[in-house]
């Protein structure tokens, strides 16, 4: 089964709640969006949600699994858990796509990472402190190094607002 797409991020209206009708876990989200998911997509496609396979189980009863994501964000992140046609990120703003490739880093979802990289990288002239943030704190050496030149000349009150304070003192140097 397909994982029932909602592009209500894209669309700006209001958040509906995503059922499959034969899930077997729930996610809430942190503004309190339900997710009903399949967990056997989960652990395929995620190191993270496989390593805690056990710590939730159908026999538990209707348990809700709450993670610190918008809805907006897992809504894109649970499409790249399925067997479909994959998300365009073109028209998602920049914001939800960093904070896309923050989760897939964190979920170690391998299927969004690299998406949610070509986004940030196709950004990365109009947001390079942002972009050099997430390529610093992921390891993505080329990207740092891209992000960083791009954003010389950037005032240095905004890469203090941004930057975490490693990066800020390499970004100085």
């Amino acid at each position: 089964m397909l994982y029932p797409v909602v592009q209500t991020h894209r669309l700006n209206l209001d958040f509906s709640l995503v059922c499959a009708p034969d899930a077997d876990i729930t996610i809430c989200s942190s503004d309190g969006v339900l997710f009903k998911l399949h967990r056997k997509n989960l652990e395929l496609h995620s190191d993270i949600f496989a390593n805690a396979a056990n710590t939730t189980r159908p026999e538990n009863g209707d348990e809700i699994v709450h993670l610190s994501e918008r809805s907006d964000v897992l809504d894109l992140l649970f499409q790249y858990m399925y067997r479909q046609r994959q998300p365009d990120l073109q028209p998602v703003e920049f914001e939800v796509c960093t904070r896309l490739a923050e989760a897939a880093e964190k979920y170690l979802v391998y299927s969004a990472a690299p998406a949610a990289q070509l986004r940030l990288r196709a950004s990365v002239e109009k947001h390079p402190l942002e972009v050099l943030h997430y390529a610093a704190r992921h390891n993505y050496s080329d990207l740092a190094t891209e992000s960083a030149r791009l954003s010389m000349g950037v005032p240095v009150a905004n890469a203090v607002r941004i930057l975490a304070p490693d990066t800020l003192m390499k970004w100085v140097r």
